[in-house]
């Protein structure tokens, strides 16, 4: 009796086990995506409610400063930390906190965690206050953010790493690291080259920092495409490569939200002739295609910071929800022929309950596009020959007609040969996009690194 009872204790734990791993199998990118929004809650007076973190998977809550002798600088706002815990929790949300950042009080902190880092004593004994702070804030993980370390500094980086993650694992919390970009796809800044493989393998996962390259080239695409794929190469898995995105401009230092109050034209572009100083930021649609690229390729996405967001539908919390939304059930495949279209610097969503069909690229690497949405947002009327299988646009004195199956339009009677043709595919008609958009002034651009096609009115009208 005695051993079946045993054979049936450990045949009922390996189905839980079996189950256990099932489930995470089974779970869908939008569940396992990070997002991220970095919290410097000593910069912002942005009440708690703003936060939107029914949209946000973690809540960097910055920042919590080291001393040289190891111990922590006492927190200027804890009431503010509790209540996003307790916010955030409800929400399903994790909490960590940034030990670090860039300067405290103007003075960079380099040289601090340098010296606690290089004492076995002073190393051990602020691994203890952090994780003591964990405990007491019920915090799920830290961020070191120790901007950054050097060649003389980064053994005792690593002996920092690796022993705070042994203490954090004791308690099951997380570790995390906020690292460079890169400009190049394999050959990164030295300060990225110098964290070791040791150091990467502690890590849950990492925030890269694409952003700050300069002023006029603060934060741009390839920036952020060249920087996942160096850490990529690095061998850190994609799932936790975590795309660092800004939410302020350079030289003006303006914060998103701000720009967006100045002029709401200034949300979907990436320049603004503000004055004193000129503003280059990161728009609603350049953010929108960096998540595109992350949910290609990386684990996630990292706001810096969240409080300097909108809370109308401007938000770019709100924008990459829905963009999760609408890919979640994508599997990996699907999700590089997803195809972003943004007409006039505004997103023209394909969302697959409309039933009006969703954009794909052909055989020929064509954008397909379902007719009717895209048209009747120019302002063209649509019709349809069942008989002859023509389908004709019309708008402004120009006439646009699409025999389906055959690799001609006729503009205002003129045949033109194009190298795709218009389908009907699960009941839809899909049109070749630039062929007939160019026939009514529209330019196009093709975005490749993030499937995104640009459509702008080219006319002089």
């Amino acid at each position: 009796m005695k051993r079946s009872w045993v054979i049936s204790i450990i045949a009922a734990f390996a189905f839980i086990m079996l189950f256990n791993t099932a489930n995470s199998w089974a779970k869908t990118p939008e569940e396992s995506f990070k997002v991220v929004g970095y919290y410097s809650g000593s910069l912002f007076d942005e009440p708690i409610d703003k936060l939107q973190t029914d949209k946000l998977t973690h809540v960097i809550y910055a920042f919590l400063i080291p001393q040289e002798n190891g111990t922590l600088v006492e927190l200027e706002k804890p009431e503010q930390l509790r209540q996003i815990v307790t916010k955030a929790h409800n929400d399903g949300a994790k909490v960590y906190i940034a030990v670090g950042g860039w300067s405290y009080q103007n003075k960079p902190l380099q040289p601090v965690f340098e010296t606690v880092a290089a004492s076995d004593e002073n190393r051990k004994l602020l691994i203890e206050n952090i994780c003591r702070f964990v405990t007491e804030y019920d915090l799920d993980g830290v961020e070191l953010d120790w901007e950054h370390p050097n060649a003389n500094s980064i053994a005792d980086y690593e002996n920092l790493v690796v022993e705070l993650k042994a203490a954090l694992d004791l308690q099951d919390k997380e570790l995390t690291a906020a690292l460079n970009g890169a400009w190049s796809k394999t050959d990164g800044p030295e300060v990225s080259k110098l964290i070791t493989d040791d150091c990467l393998e502690c890590f849950n996962f990492i925030n890269v920092m694409a952003y700050d390259i300069n002023n006029d080239a603060h934060s741009p695409l390839w920036f952020a495409d060249t920087s996942i794929d160096y850490w990529l190469n690095r061998g850190v898995p994609a799932e936790k490569i975590v795309l660092g995105m800004p939410l302020y401009a350079r030289p003006s230092w303006l914060q998103y939200r701000h720009l967006a109050a100045l002029d709401t034209e200034y949300v979907y572009v990436d320049y603004a002739a503000t004055k004193p100083l000129e503003s280059y930021y990161n728009g609603i649609n350049t953010l929108r295609e960096k998540t595109v690229i992350a949910l290609n390729k990386a684990g996630g996405v990292m706001l810096f910071d969240v409080n300097e967001d909108t809370d109308d539908e401007t938000s770019i919390v709100s924008m990459i929800s829905s963009l999760r939304a609408r890919t979640g059930h994508l599997s990996s495949v699907e999700m590089k022929r997803y195809v972003t279209v943004i007409l006039n610097n505004q997103e023209l969503p394909f969302v697959p309950v409309e039933g009006l069909g969703v954009p794909f690229i052909d055989e020929n690497n064509r954008t397909m596009i379902p007719l009717r949405k895209p048209l009747e947002a120019i302002g063209a009327t649509v019709s349809y020959d069942e008989r002859n299988r023509i389908v004709t646009i019309e708008k402004a004195g120009t006439n646009v007609g699409l025999p389906i199956g055959e690799n001609v339009i006729t503009v205002n009677g003129q045949e033109v040969t194009i190298d795709t043709r218009s389908i009907i595919k699960d009941g839809r008609t899909y049109i070749p996009l630039r062929a007939v958009l160019t026939a009514f002034g529209y330019g196009i651009e093709w975005h490749a690194n993030s499937s995104t096609i640009m459509i702008f009115n080219d006319s002089s009208e």
